[in-house]
């Protein structure tokens, strides 16, 4: 295969050549290659289309989603998702767009339903509509309460859809407890929404289940005491929910377990200064006795929170043991709190589990007072450490 000059396709194409460069650089010319100063084109090129035709036009139909009666909570990171894949996210209740199905755009890639009356026959004849403006590369996912009677349509309408348009149906089941607290990572569940959607090319009539990393609460405001796995998990969820307005104060007691380079910890430190970097007001409490000061002036850990914007205080746990040693069982093993709603507390060394979550009001506000008086011992980490 040859190559033309950009002077050389404006004779050919009847437009000029600078018109030609421009559609390089903008690249709209497919294959073409800049040799130092000069376009080349591979000889077999074909014209562009000019956007203002209506052939462009045709042709480049936008790629569009439909969410329905979505959590706006979600919407966000799910519309984020879908974009990086090229779609534009139009958002509607049930009620508003089957009233104004017809006023929709004619061609639609796909639809997420997030169902609201366990999929009765008014939804099954919205979804069946809703198809009627699908194609064969198009793709429905219902998302529905794993808890719920429900009517499970992606197996009714799968061989339909299949035989009569080419689309595919799914069923994104949550497996979440709608009669207890539980913490939701919302991002597990909305990565779920878009692989099942744009991902799965062979699968249609399936219910595939989620529980977005569940972790619940019992009656007492507790989790159970959670593996290292699943601490972290959530322990992760909870530091990247935060904003501006929040508050996160630690206590760290420096055991050996803890700030070490295993790959966890590692994540963990990157996640403490994401949040801090966010403009969050992170507060940390570094608690250990003065003779170790030697020792943690090379703690690599120390050195980055002490650059970071985490404000990062000393309290010599010495000092405390003998004045206020009631702190110190407060403490325990160390925990993080966020404003006065969560406290996130390690388990002492040795047990083969890591922590657990509270929102036990009693505990979180000892833990803060704590943290208050605690700060009453503080000094300035760089201070102690230069």
């Amino acid at each position: 295969m040859g190559y033309l000059t950009a002077k050389q396709f404006s004779e050919i194409w009847g437009i000029t050549e600078r018109r030609i460069i421009k559609l390089c650089k903008e690249n709209r010319i497919h294959g073409a290659v800049k040799n130092g100063m000069v376009w080349e084109i591979p000889e077999d090129t074909l014209k562009p289309s000019d956007r203002r035709s209506n052939i462009y036009k045709y042709i480049h139909i936008p790629k569009k989603i439909m969410i329905v009666n979505s959590n706006k909570n979600w919407n966000t990171y799910l519309k984020e998702c879908l974009e990086k894949e090229g779609y534009i996210v139009e958002y509607g209740g049930i009620e508003e767009i089957r009233d104004n199905l017809e006023s929709l755009s004619r061609y639609y890639e796909g639809l997420i339903y997030f169902a609201k009356h366990h999929m009765d026959k008014m939804e099954e004849n919205f979804i069946v509509h809703f198809a009627k403006k699908s194609h064969a590369e198009s793709s429905i996912l219902i998302i529905d309460d794993k808890n719920s009677k429900r009517n499970p349509i992606e197996k009714k309408l799968a061989e339909t859809f299949r035989k009569e348009i080419g689309l595919r149906i799914n069923t994104l089941l949550l497996d979440i407890p709608m009669d207890k607290q539980c913490i939701i990572n919302e991002h597990e569940i909305e990565e779920d929404i878009v692989e099942l959607l744009l991902r799965l090319k062979n699968t249609t009539g399936m219910a595939i289940e989620t529980d977005g990393g569940k972790i619940e609460f019992g009656e007492n405001g507790r989790t159970e005491n959670l593996e290292i796995g699943k601490f972290y998990r959530a322990l992760n969820h909870c530091f990247r929910s935060l904003n501006k307005e929040s508050y996160l104060w630690c206590a760290s007691t420096m055991l050996e377990d803890e700030w070490t380079e295993e790959p966890q910890e590692m994540k963990f430190r990157q996640i403490n200064l994401e949040v801090a970097n966010r403009g969050v007001n992170v507060e940390r409490i570094f608690i250990f006795s003065k003779n170790k000061i030697k020792e943690f002036k090379q703690n690599k850990t120390l050195k980055i929170y002490m650059q970071s914007n985490i404000k990062t205080l000393f309290v010599d746990y010495d000092e405390i043991k003998e004045k206020e040693p009631n702190l110190l069982e407060i403490v325990g093993a160390g925990w993080d709190g966020i404003d006065q709603e969560i406290l996130i507390a390690d388990l002492p060394e040795g047990m083969k589990e890591r922590g657990y979550i509270s929102k036990n009001s009693k505990e979180v506000i000892e833990a803060y007072n704590c943290f208050q008086k605690l700060k009453t011992y503080a000094k300035n980490l760089k201070e102690v450490l230069k």
